[in-house]
């Protein structure tokens, strides 16, 4: 369902890294235009990539991987602390050895085949974010995300803001924010995956239903 590759497995896994970092690439600098300064072209590897990360992957069929995020260690520098505190105006970003900082959730939507699949790409690089928090005593994840993401993240996590939304350019407004990893959380999640077909027709029906009461 997911791989979940720490550092003592790295060594093992250095093909799959490889990948992970140009597919990276691909999306975030590719389709999503982020300027990040430091890194090669074609491979989207930063300071934040260090030797305590631990990464999730999730791979397609074919086994090509379609979905990856990364966690650091809050104890140590991560991005909340060093490029995004002034964004925390509402309370100060959580540190602790019990709180985690989930950074570069990508997904590679071109090599998923639908919504269906698509939706339970996502679903499983969440259940392996949760698993490893699960097994390792950690109880909150601090990110930085798009308000629109945000609002998804409240159906399955407990989830606060730590500022307010803020627009950069003619992006969407960024919310840092930190969610509570619990049991619950990896229920619903798994929930949500079993049930994917019925979620996605519903959320697809949503709009058209809306728009036909507006006519109305």
């Amino acid at each position: 369902m997911f791989t979940i590759i720490t550092p003592e497995r790295r060594a093992s896994h250095t093909d799959e890294l490889d990948q992970m970092y140009r597919m990276r690439y691909r999306i975030v600098v590719g389709e999503w235009k982020w300027d990040i300064p430091g890194i090669d072209v074609g491979y989207d590897m930063d300071q934040f990539d260090t030797g305590e990360t631990v990464y999730v992957i999730v791979r397609n069929d074919g086994g090509d991987i379609v979905a990856t995020s990364r966690l650091n260690p809050t104890t140590r520098p991560h991005m909340m602390s060093e490029l995004f505190s002034d964004y925390c105006n509402l309370q100060p970003y959580p540190v602790g050895a019990d709180v985690w900082e989930c950074s570069r959730f990508v997904t590679d939507r071109s090599m998923l085949a639908d919504p269906v699949e698509d939706f339970q790409v996502r679903c499983r690089l969440g259940l392996g974010l949760t698993a490893y928090c699960l097994d390792n005593g950690i109880s909150r994840l601090s990110w930085l995300t798009h308000q629109k993401f945000f609002n998804l993240v409240q159906r399955v996590w407990k989830t606060e803001p730590l500022g307010l939304p803020r627009r950069v350019g003619d992006n969407w407004a960024w919310i840092p924010a930190v969610s509570t990893i619990d049991e619950a959380t990896f229920d619903r999640q798994l929930d949500r995956y079993r049930n994917a077909e019925a979620i996605v027709a519903a959320n697809r029906a949503a709009p058209s239903e809306r728009e036909a009461g507006r006519v109305a």
